[in-house]
Parts: structure tokens; C-alpha cells; sequence
């Protein structure tokens, strides 16, 4: 029985398999951009004995769970093909000789919670094909699309490459063999209860998926929104076996991308102005270690996000997005030699792109680029230089795979290993006047909505120029140097074309001769005319523009910058403005307070005594306190105890205890007999009434023997001294 997830008969005989009729390739025709800048046609494949030991290398140290799916419930990929007919085949066979398409199929990855991640569907036949011949693509394809944290978001996308290898048998394919092919998968997450249709091996309440695009070349901009609306939609279903609309969205994404295999076209996705705004003047650390050919590794979520930073940096590199096909493996190198261009058209850029030999071959032999790595592929990590990026901690902590740069982009750090490394790509006082004028000029139109932004000034392609700007003036000036001391050792008096000072010294001398034992100037010191500078200026942007004081403001700007103050002490200084609004509302409640308590009670007593006053009575002078003294003071304790705990988050346990260690004092009889030698004209002063004493205490040492009761917000009789 045919596998459910399989092309029916009907599909297998309809034009969507007759490739013959596929879009012209511009890749092949010699009208692109692509090869005017790559100056070699491609090497024949690699022979069947050809080292293959980045393949092998890590079955002996490393054991993975294969995403074998023999005991899944679902039929295996493989059972598919007996669904093709012979005509189908036929087909493949006779339109192998064609163009490569641009987009080779469209494929599904299940994430099975018993066995693991595994292709559970690809389209058309022609893929389908090419994953069951080559066992390493169909083991690794899944770890790939279905990224590490993926289920931490509802959809997340990942941008990956991968290469075909045939078995060695003769397999009806349109997928290329021995070069790099680029793959997007966008996946997302269903709760199993809302399946209509819940196969037998779905044990958990979520179903996660990912449905993968794979192209010959890397248009991740132009298929990613679509490749969200089919997936979305494909999920909406709730019936995963319903691939209609996938084989719908292959014929006519193949159709939509037709003659958008151009550099514009690929430019599309990446970012500069989030690249330069993320990393600021450590922008141009990353490229200088990207020309220097090391290893660099990026580690952080999303997947989406930590792809563009890397697609976006390897952008900054004129052409290299369109000459990426032997960047998927180290054993790749499709440019082993280069021929020199003899003639150059100054107003065609990509005719005077291919005269100063760019792009640059930085992803070579023992070299290449995987925007998501998964743990299956460390073994790749001994190559001598890449550009990974990884949200998987165990990638990163792989002491026999070291990096020489780690990029944290959730903390927005850099670690080096090697702390020459870091001195060879310190930016000079040229570099980091440079990079200012470049982060100010992202920085003044960021917050700016896209139509109010200016139009050429800040945008990718300004800051792609200025990039291009002076990754040409570094180039120039290598060729430069290199004249002018070929002319000293043969003592020749040359007359300065980029002035009296020093050449290379702008952008450090020290990162040039790095940048000249790599194989990467290799190739292109012998692909490019010892005379280049006659036609780009050897001279760094930002030559002559900088002095020792404005270079030292760049540095403590960009140094408190780099410290993220905003970030760290907002929430310390929001917590003390909250703080200090909250206390100083409470002080003004609680003395308010004590306001409107002391106003109640003398009004009281002042009725109290009018009361008597208009009744005759009159209290005679007497040597002892008033009988409703102790009453009134007890009263007024009472009333005092009360609002200090209201204004206790101010004094604290400190009144606490003062006032506790006076208990026994209040406690005290109130009867309080005069001192000798007090008249009865004084007892007479004394006793018309109640006044406040300071909060300090008495006003001399006395106080303490005309009934005060406590130091601190204590009340008491007047001292009759001075009265």
C-alpha cells in the first residue's frame, strides 16, 4: 500500500515533474553578477575515493540518536518511491541535463516524540529522491530545520545549508551533487487535541513541524513570508496528511522567484542597519576576523535572528552572497585557481568588482559557513576557519573545537580566546572615526518610521557602499605597499599617489600582514593586477580626519557605551523614584496628621474651659497639678502612640526603642509636686496649660522635672524658668 504522504498517480503524470520546461538559470547563461564576479567555472564532482572524512570523523567520537523511523507507525520515506511510475522516472532521467531550478522542493519534518526528528514528506519526486539516496542529508536534514528551543516560541525560522552526495548509484535528480544547498524551514506547534485526523504515534499533547524550502541559491527573502503564509495555512487544517497545498506552493514558488536570482534579490532578509545598530563599531571586528579567514561563533535566540546577523555580515563582502556554493562543507573548494581578468569596464560595477578580485574566497577548502549548526555537526568544528551560528550550549563549550570568537547576541558580547587575536582586529583611530560616522548615521533615522527615514543616507545599500568603500581601499593598498617596496629594493624614486604618510598603518598594519597568510589573499593576490591602484584610491575612508583628542572622546563614548549604564541602573533608579514618591507621600500624610490631632485636642480643651468659665467656677492656685492633668496627658499619649505608627517607616525601630525604654516613666503617678523655692504665681503660669516640647527634648537640663514625657515627640508642662 502507497504511503499516505506520497504523490498520487495522478501527480506523477501531470507536467509538475517535467523539468525540461523549468526557468532558464542565469546562473549558467554568463548575465548575472554571479559570474562576473566568480572568475572560475565550477570543478568537475569530486571522485568516488575523495576523502570524505568530515563525514566519518564523528562516528567514532560521537553518538547521536539516528532519526530512523523503522518503528515509527508512519511508512519510511524510502516506500515512496515505489509510487513513482516509470514514467515519472523517465521524465527525471531525460531532464537531467537541464538548468538547476532555483527552488528544488519542499519538504516536511516531523518531530516524533518516540525516535526522534524525521522527513516525513518531500516534493517532488525529485527531492524525494535525492534525500533517500544520500543517508547523511536524510539523518541530518531534520536537526536542521527543526532547530534546538524550537518549541520555546510559537514560530521561529531557520536558515541552514546542506549538500547531496549520491551513493554512486545513478539517481533521477535535478538536485545538484558536491555543492552547497540552502534551505529555510519555518515550524510551529498544534496542541493534539485539536487534530482532526491524530495518528497512532502521537503520544503528546503538542505536534511540532517544520515545512522546509530547498534552493540553489540562498533567495531566503523572497520565499520566507511566503513560506510562513503555507505553513500557517497548513497547520490550520489540523490534517497533516493533507499535502495539497505543499505541492501547490512549489509550482508556483518556482514561478514567483523566476529571475530573482539576482544580487538585489539575495540582498533581501539581511540587514545592515540592524547589524550595525546591534554590534555598533564591533561591526568591523567581525569582518576583519571574517577576512582573516578564523573561526567565528555566534550563540543566542532566536534562530531567525542569530541566521540574519550572519547573512548580513557575510553581505559586507561584495558578491560573496552570490558565490557561497562550497561554503556548506569543508571539503568543498569549487576555486581552486583564478584567472586574471584582462579587461575592466569602470562603469560596470560587477566588470570592476571581478578586476579587484571580490568577492573574496573566505569559505574555501577546510572552511565553510553554517548560519544554524546542530549538535549533529560539531565534528565540523576542526576545520580551520567557519562562521557558525548555534543556540545549543554544548557547541560552544567543545574544548578540541575551539573558537577564537564567541558572540553572545542576548548579552551583545564578545570572548576571545586568544588575546592576540583580539589586538590583531582592534580597530585604529582611522577604523573607529570611520565606524562613528557610519553607527551616527544608523543611529539619527532608527527610531524614524520607514517613511520618514531619508532616502539614500543610512539605508543597506549606503552602508553596503561604504563597506565596499573600504574593503577596496584596504585592497588597493595592499597592492600599493607591496609596489612601493618592490620599487625601494630596486632603488626607484616613485612619486607618491596617496600622499607622503602611511599606507597601510590606517587600517593596522599588523591585521594586513595577517590577512596576508591566508588562503584567501592567495587566491586573490594571484587573480588581480599588481597595479590595482590606478583604479581604486589606496587610501583608508577616514585618512587624515582624526587627531589624538577626538580619537580618545570615541573611545570613553564608545567605552560607556559598552558599559549598557541605561540598562543596568534603570531598574535601581526606578526603584528609588518609587521609593522616594511612595515616602515622601507618606511623611506629608503622617505630619498632616499630626496636625489635625493636635488642633482637635487644643480646641477641646478650650471649650472645656469656656464650659467652666461660664458656670463661675474657678480653679484655685494650688502647689499640685490639676486632677484632670494625668487624664488629659494620658489622652494625648495614647493619641501621639498612635501616630507614630504612622510615620514609623521614617523613624523606625530607633523610636520604637526610645519610646519603650520611657514605659516605665509614663507609667509614673502625674501628680507632680513643685520644687522649693516655686511660687504659687509661678504654679499659676504653670498650670494654664499644656505647650509642645522639641523633638530633640527639653530646652535645658530642668525639663526633665516638669512632667515631659518622653525625649523624642514627648509633651509636657512648661518649664517655669522664664515664665
Amino acid at each position: 500500500m502507497a504511503s499516505p504522504y506520497s504523490p498520487t498517480e495522478r501527480r506523477a503524470d501531470s507536467p509538475l515533474f517535467d523539468f525540461s520546461a523549468a526557468p532558464k538559470d542565469k546562473d549558467d547563461d554568463g548575465e548575472e553578477l554571479l559570474d562576473n564576479v566568480d572568475l572560475d567555472a565550477p570543478a568537475p564532482n569530486p571522485d568516488s575515493g575523495k576523502d570524505q572524512s568530515w563525514r566519518e570523523s564523528s562516528a567514532s567520537s560521537l553518538s547521536y540518536a539516528s532519526p530512523s523511523i523503522a518503528s515509527s507507525s508512519r511508512p519510511p520515506l524510502s516506500t515512496k518511491s515505489s509510487a513513482m511510475s516509470s514514467t515519472t522516472v523517465s521524465t527525471l532521467l531525460t531532464s537531467g541535463g537541464g538548468p538547476t531550478p532555483l527552488v528544488l522542493g519542499v519538504a516536511v519534518v516531523d518531530f516524533n516524540h518516540l525516535i526522534g526528528p524525521t522527513v516525513e514528506f518531500a516534493y517532488p519526486p525529485s527531492l524525494q529522491l535525492a534525500i533517500q539516496d544520500d543517508e547523511d542529508w536524510m539523518r541530518l536534514l531534520p536537526f536542521l530545520a527543526l532547530p534546538d528551543g524550537a518549541h520555546l516560541s510559537e514560530e521561529d525560522y531557520s536558515y541552514f545549508h546542506c549538500t547531496y552526495t549520491p551513493s554512486g548509484g545513478q539517481v533521477p535528480t535535478d538536485v545538484p551533487s558536491s555543492q552547497t544547498l540552502f534551505g529555510i524551514s519555518c515550524n510551529r506547534q498544534l496542541a493534539s487535541s485539536e487534530l482532526t485526523r491524530r495518528p497512532s504515534d502521537v503520544t503528546r499533547s503538542m505536534v511540532q513541524k517544520a515545512v522546509v524550502v530547498i534552493a540553489s541559491q540562498p533567495v531566503f527573502g523572497p520565499i520566507r513570508d511566503k513560506l510562513g503564509v503555507v505553513t500557517r495555512a497548513y497547520f490550520a487544517q489540523r490534517d497533516f496528511t493533507q499535502t495539497e497545498i505543499l505541492e501547490d506552493f512549489y509550482t508556483s514558488l518556482e514561478s514567483s522567484l523566476e529571475g530573482k536570482s539576482n544580487e538585489g534579490a539575495i540582498y533581501i532578509g539581511t540587514s545592515l542597519r540592524e547589524l550595525v545598530h546591534k554590534f555598533r563599531h564591533r561591526t568591523l571586528v567581525l569582518l576583519k576576523l571574517l577576512m582573516l579567514q578564523k573561526r567565528v561563533m555566534l550563540y543566542g535566540y532566536p534562530v531567525e535572528k542569530l541566521c540574519t546577523y550572519q547573512y548580513s555580515l557575510v553581505s559586507l563582502i561584495p558578491g560573496l552572497l552570490m558565490s557561497l556554493k562550497d561554503s556548506g562543507s569543508p571539503d568543498l573548494d569549487m576555486k581552486k585557481t583564478k584567472v586574471r581578468p584582462t579587461s575592466l569596464r569602470t562603469s560596470d560595477r560587477s566588470s570592476l568588482l571581478r578586476y579587484m578580485g571580490l568577492p573574496l574566497q573566505v569559505f574555501g577548502k577546510d572552511s565553510f559557513f553554517q548560519p544554524y549548526m546542530p549538535l549533529q555537526q560539531i565534528h565540523m568544528l576542526q576545520a580551520k576557519s567557519w562562521l557558525v551560528g548555534t543556540t545549543n550550549q554544548i557547541v560552544t563549550h567543545q574544548k578540541d573545537c575551539k573558537y577564537d570568537l564567541l558572540v553572545n547576541i542576548d548579552t551583545n558580547t564578545f570572548e576571545f580566546t586568544d588575546p592576540k587575536i583580539e589586538r590583531l582586529v582592534t580597530l585604529t583611530p582611522a577604523d573607529r572615526k570611520w565606524m562613528d560616522d557610519v553607527v551616527r548615521t544608523v543611529e539619527e533615522s532608527w527610531s524614524l518610521p520607514e517613511g520618514e527615514r531619508p532616502g539614500f543616507k543610512g539605508s543597506d545599500d549606503d552602508l553596503r557602499s561604504r563597506f565596499e568603500e573600504y574593503i577596496c581601499g584596504a585592497l588597493s593598498s595592499i597592492k600599493y605597499a607591496d609596489f612601493l617596496t618592490k620599487a625601494k629594493r630596486q632603488d626607484i624614486s616613485i612619486v607618491g599617489v596617496a600622499g607622503d604618510g602611511p599606507i597601510l598603518s590606517p587600517f593596522s598594519e599588523h591585521w594586513i600582514a595577517s590577512f596576508k597568510s591566508t588562503p584567501a589573499y592567495e587566491i586573490w593576490n594571484g587573480c588581480t593586477d599588481p597595479a590595482l591602484f590606478d583604479i581604486c584610491e589606496p587610501r583608508h575612508p577616514c585618512e587624515g580626519k582624526v587627531n589624538a583628542v577626538s580619537d580618545l572622546g570615541l573611545r570613553l563614548a564608545e567605552g560607556l557605551h559598552d558599559l549598557h549604564l541605561d540598562q543596568q541602573l534603570g531598574p535601581t533608579r526606578d526603584a528609588l523614584s518609587s521609593a522616594f514618591a511612595a515616602g515622601s507621600s507618606s511623611l506629608f500624610k503622617a505630619f498632616d496628621g499630626v496636625r489635625s490631632e493636635v488642633n482637635t485636642r487644643l480646641q477641646q480643651r478650650e471649650e472645656a474651659q469656656a464650659q467652666k468659665t461660664s458656670k463661675g467656677t474657678s480653679t484655685p492656685p494650688t502647689t499640685s497639678t490639676p486632677p484632670n492633668t494625668g487624664k488629659q496627658m494620658e489622652d494625648i499619649k495614647a493619641t501621639l502612640g498612635g501616630i507614630g505608627s504612622g510615620i514609623g517607616s521614617f523613624f523606625g525601630s530607633r523610636i520604637n526603642t526610645l519610646r519603650g525604654g520611657q514605659t516605665g516613666a509614663a507609667s509614673a503617678p502625674t501628680t507632680i509636686t513643685p520644687s522649693a523655692g516655686q511660687t504659687n504665681s509661678k504654679d499659676e503660669n504653670g498650670a494654664k496649660g499644656l505647650r509642645p516640647i522639641s523633638l530633640m527634648g527639653g530646652s535645658n537640663a530642668n525639663s526633665s522635672n516638669t512632667g515631659s514625657i518622653g525625649r523624642f515627640g514627648g509633651w509636657g508642662r512648661g518649664n517655669s524658668t522664664g515664665q
